[in-house]
């Protein structure tokens, strides 16, 4: 559909570790986000926030996408949850647009030695060597995603704790391939702190390669505050042309309410959850983590036409039926993204009868 160009991009100098020469750059359109974090995006929020980012970003890998993972640390911009994201985009086949919402968040990704898993080896080896890339070395997590383990022994049993690493739930997959022992020494460290000590074995047929890195987990590259580290926008919204590849308009998506407080405005902020576009003119779209709005935009223009405020952030993409002729937009109002207010609700609208 468009022209694609392929450039060379940096070779990794992690041992072991073979990158591709080339990586493909679409030509068109043009990305919706940031590719590419340099030093004169770092934040200027504060001059002490700009200067803290400044020194952490001087210690890291930076540049292009395609940078690789690196012990240092690699900048991952516009990050793990970014561009778009899962709410996915929505399109008009009536004139072709395409409608697109992003995150513009940098992350940091670093890798680290993998602890010896096989042997004999003690619990904490074992926790981190399978489970601290999403929980941890210090069972922290990155809640609500990745849920802190601090504690865990006094909400859970060591035996529950085991039955949910051998069956998994939620986004945590199942490790009963790991074995009923090394499994119930890595329940009893996250529950009691005990390093107990098992014979283990690992079965590539069950398990894969056995990889000598691993990520030291999920971490999001902000200030000193918790903002972003990179300046504003944090989030769009975008309408593309597919008829021609162009960027048909883009407006900053989100507010963060305290810092309008201190009048600062159009952020954006992350958002998860996708866009509905009408026969009618509308793109109606929730999906911002800290305003918690609902939004009603112009297609045509990205002009805010209206907007509600839910109970909880409209992470999900609206949905619109009809009853009797009157047609509603329904979105589910659950939020709960890092950190951010919980819900449990649907919220229906409506014009007046």
């Amino acid at each position: 559909l468009f022209p694609i160009e392929y450039r060379k991009v940096p070779k990794s100098d992690v041992d072991g570790e073979v990158t591709a020469e080339t990586q493909p750059f679409p030509l068109l359109p043009p990305p919706f986000a940031r590719q590419e974090f340099t030093e004169d995006m770092v934040t200027d929020r504060t001059p002490a926030a700009h200067k803290a980012v400044l020194a952490q970003l001087h210690k890291l890998r930076y540049g292009g996408q395609f940078v690789p993972p690196s012990r240092e640390g690699t900048v991952i911009f516009p990050g793990f949850d970014g561009g778009g994201e899962w709410g996915g985009p929505a399109f008009d086949p009536t004139s072709g647009i395409l409608y697109v919402n992003a995150n513009v968040m940098a992350w940091i990704l670093r890798l680290v030695p993998r602890p010896k898993t096989t042997g004999i080896v003690n619990g904490r080896q074992l926790y981190l060597g399978n489970c601290s890339t999403c929980h941890k070395a210090d069972m922290s997590g990155s809640p609500p995603e990745f849920p802190s383990l601090k504690n865990i022994g006094r909400k859970y049993s060591e035996q529950q704790v085991a039955q949910i690493i051998r069956k998994g739930g939620g986004r945590m997959p199942a490790f009963a391939q790991l074995g009923d022992a090394p499994i119930q020494a890595i329940a009893a460290y996250v529950t009691t702190g005990k390093r107990t000590f098992v014979r283990t074995a690992w079965n590539t047929a069950e398990m894969g390669p056995w990889l000598k890195y691993i990520s030291d987990g999920y971490n999001k590259f902000l200030d000193p505050d918790g903002y972003p580290a990179v300046k504003p926008p944090w989030g769009t919204l975008n309408a593309i042309d597919l008829n021609n590849g162009k960027l048909l308009w883009w407006i900053p998506f989100g507010e963060f309410p305290e810092l309008v407080k201190q009048g600062i405005r159009n952020t954006g902020s992350e958002n998860y959850g996708g866009p509905l576009v009408t026969s009618g003119g509308l793109l109606f779209i929730g999906a911002t983590d800290h305003d918690n709005e609902f939004h009603a935009y112009d297609k045509a223009t990205g002009k805010l036409l209206w907007e509600a405020t839910l109970p909880a952030a409209g992470n999900a993409t609206p949905a619109t039926y009809e009853v009797n002729g009157r047609q509603y937009i329904v979105i589910a109002a659950g939020g709960g993204k890092w950190g951010a207010k919980s819900g449990g609700v649907y919220v229906a609208f409506a014009l007046p009868q």
